[in-house]
C-alpha cells in the first residue's frame, strides 16, 4: 500500500493462506501427511511421525491461488485481499482424509512425537475470503477432500516410479 501510494504504481497486495499442492516440499505437514501414507500403503515405511495433530489450518490448492493472483492484477485499481478457503481443518483431519483414501486406519500407523511439537504453536488459522470473493467473484474451486486426494495420488505415482512398484 505504501508503494501504491507514494509512486502510484498498480500495487497489489494477497494475503495467501496455506496453499497446498503435490509440488509443496517433503518438510511441510501436508506433503509429509501424503507422502508417509503412501509410503505405508506401499510398504516402503512402518509409521508416520507427526506433532500436533489437533491444530487447525486454512488449507487451499495452490492453483486456486494462482487464480485470484491473476483475477487481482486484472482489476482497474489496485487493492489488497485475503486468498483462502475459509474454511479450518485439522491435522488429525487431514490424516483421516489422506489414509483413509488409502483405506489404511491412521490410528496403527500414526505416532505423535513430542519432538515435532512446535513451542510457539498457532492452534487455529483461519482466512476469510469475502473481499476476494465479491471484488475479484473468485472462489476456490478445489476442496479440501479433492486437494488430499490429489496430493495422495500423486505421492503414490511418484513413489511407484521411484521404486519401480507397479
Amino acid at each position: 500500500m505504501n508503494y501504491r501510494e507514494s509512486y502510484d504504481i498498480f500495487g497489489c497486495c494477497g494475503i495467501l493462506f496455506n496453499h497446498e499442492s503435490p509440488r509443496r516440499g517433503l518438510e511441510f505437514v501436508t506433503r509429509k501427511v501424503t507422502d508417509g501414507a503412501a509410503k505405508i500403503k506401499l510398504g516402503l515405511a512402518k509409521e508416520l511421525r507427526l506433532g500436533n495433530l489437533e491444530s487447525k489450518r486454512d488449507w487451499g490448492f495452490a492453483g486456486d491461488y494462482v487464480k485470484a493472483m491473476w483475477a487481482m492484477l486484472q482489476q482497474d485499481e489496485p487493492d489488497d485481499y485475503v486468498v483462502s478457503s475459509g474454511e479450518t481443518h485439522s491435522i488429525r483431519e487431514l490424516v483421516e482424509l489422506a489414509f483413509g483414501y488409502l483405506d489404511l486406519d491412521y490410528k496403527k500407523y500414526v505416532v505423535q512425537d513430542p519432538k515435532f511439537y512446535r513451542p510457539a504453536e498457532v492452534h487455529l488459522l483461519l482466512g476469510n475470503p469475502a473481499k476476494a470473493k465479491k471484488k475479484l467473484g473468485w472462489e476456490p474451486e478445489v476442496t479440501f477432500e479433492g486437494l488430499v486426494k490429489m496430493m495422495v495420488e500423486s505421492d503414490l505415482e511418484l513413489l511407484r516410479k521411484k521404486h519401480g512398484i507397479t
